[in-house]
């Protein structure tokens, strides 16, 4: 559980709550993070079943990332939570 305390964790939820599906360059880009914690922190959440990946070999083995339906949840709770704690 203390994997969704990390601010990369909770940038990568973020983001593919409002994108959707994205290649992981284009995640590495959008949440400022890329080399071996990135990828090793995308394996966990896949190993979690937050996120899912696919491989789309036309584009020269391109990897996409989207949120489980499990994924979704965690990401709107963790919406809930950040914005409950910005109040005032």
């Amino acid at each position: 559980m203390e994997i969704l305390c990390k601010n990369l964790v909770r940038s990568i939820l973020r983001v593919l709550l409002k994108e959707g599906k994205l290649y992981r360059g284009q995640l590495s880009e959008k949440v400022n993070k890329k080399g071996s914690v990135f990828q090793s922190t995308l394996a966990k959440l896949e190993e979690m079943g937050i996120i899912a990946s696919e491989v789309e070999d036309k584009f020269g083995g391109k990897k996409w990332y989207w949120l489980t339906e499990k994924g979704r949840k965690v990401a709107e709770k963790l919406k809930e939570i950040e914005k409950i704690l910005e109040e005032k």
